[in-house]
């Protein structure tokens, strides 16, 4: 088992505590769960093409038009249609992000310019200098909140950013997967505004906020109706199954649990950071369900490999552009090949307080 490109690859190992991908603590809600058991015998159906009973739904609950919406097998799958059709020459992406955004682009024949964000400011995103990078790009992939970094941009920065790009004619793509672990996620989500942008898009998905990853659902929020019409063409006909909008659906009727998430994540995050720094790592501020650290010391060596000894599975950093061991400017390139090497700088998710004691006394005696 390698580093690999992902966090989540716990098949063919003996891992018992996932740490590496950042998916609800809380698990599959229960409604969720017996929607997905009472569904079972529909499932010789072809699933709608369209989605419309999750669209309807969707636009319920986003207070959007029902037009500016598209479903697919999770943001990715949107993010690769998108790139597809674009066919951009230049993306930009403040780093260090999701490496996905590099690799759809690159797919498409295209190239991505980085953005460096800058250690010394805890990699908060400057959004006027960022506006002076614009030149020559077409689209503009922006993480908020930004993986790995967990820190969000409010939403006021984040209209500023999209009245400069529609003003050099640069499309922008904002990633708001994790948004709904924030405290506020009012104050940092763009959808509010997204009828007012035709060119913007808003990607979303219930794998990370729900624990959803394995049925794989997500959805664009188009500022122009006419892309996501366009997009929801770009894919194969039934790329969301019938269980995953059957779960999309039972999901976004869950009471309370979002606000429990919350809570969960705002109380283990400061404990497990605190645990963290106790033991000599050096951790960056985090909003959301997510902590980054550095072992800016090098003293425990590859982490990765020896958190793996201990059943644990954690995301080394290592082809995260802009982070590295130390010293290093930048790691590996998203979508180069192995062996990884060890960053220094690591990942992991907040999840309950017993797996999180696990992992710091696992941590402690290292």
């Amino acid at each position: 088992m390698e580093h690999g490109l992902h966090g989540g690859d716990i098949y063919g190992s003996e891992i018992i505590h996932d740490f590496s991908v950042n998916v609800n603590p809380l698990g599959l809600p229960e409604g969720v769960g017996q929607a997905l058991r009472e569904s079972v015998g529909g499932w010789w159906r072809y699933p709608d093409p369209q989605c419309r009973g999750l669209v309807r739904k969707l636009a319920a609950y986003h207070h959007v038009a029902q037009e500016r919406l598209v479903c697919g097998n999770g943001a990715a799958d949107l993010l690769y249609r998108f790139a597809q059709m674009r066919k951009p020459r230049q993306a930009l992406t403040p780093v260090p992000t999701f490496s996905e955004y590099e690799r759809a682009v690159r797919a498409a024949g295209g190239e991505t310019r980085y953005y460096g964000l800058r250690e010394g400011q805890g990699y908060r995103l400057d959004v006027d200098r960022l506006i002076g990078s614009l030149e020559g790009a077409e689209v503009l992939f922006l993480c908020n909140p930004n993986n790995p970094t967990g820190l969000a941009l409010p939403k006021g920065q984040v209209e500023k950013l999209a009245k400069a790009c529609g003003q050099k004619g640069v499309f922008l793509v904002l990633d708001e997967c994790f948004c709904d672990f924030l405290q506020d996620p009012e104050e940092f989500s763009f959808l509010g505004n997204i009828g007012k942008y035709p060119g913007v898009m808003v990607l979303r998905a219930f794998t990370k906020t729900y624990a959803m990853a394995g049925l794989r659902l997500g959805y664009a929020v188009c500022g122009d109706p006419g892309l996501a019409q366009r997009l929801q063409q770009a894919g194969q006909p039934w790329s969301v199954s019938l269980p995953a909008q059957e779960a999309g659906v039972a999901a976004l009727d869950e009471k309370g649990y979002l606000a429990r998430t919350r809570e969960l994540v705002e109380r283990e995050r400061g404990r497990l950071g605190e645990g963290l720094k106790r033991l000599g790592f050096k951790v960056f501020p985090s909003q959301v369900n997510f902590l980054l650290f550095q072992d800016n010391k090098g003293a425990y060596g590859d982490l990765w490999a020896r958190c793996r000894e201990g059943k644990i599975l954690i995301r080394d950093c290592c082809n995260f552009p802009g982070l590295g061991p130390p010293g290093r400017a930048t790691g590996h390139k998203a979508g180069e090949g192995g062996p990884w090497k060890a960053s220094g700088y690591y990942r992991i998710c907040v999840r309950k307080e017993e797996e999180n004691q696990y992992l710091l006394r696992w941590l402690a005696q290292l």
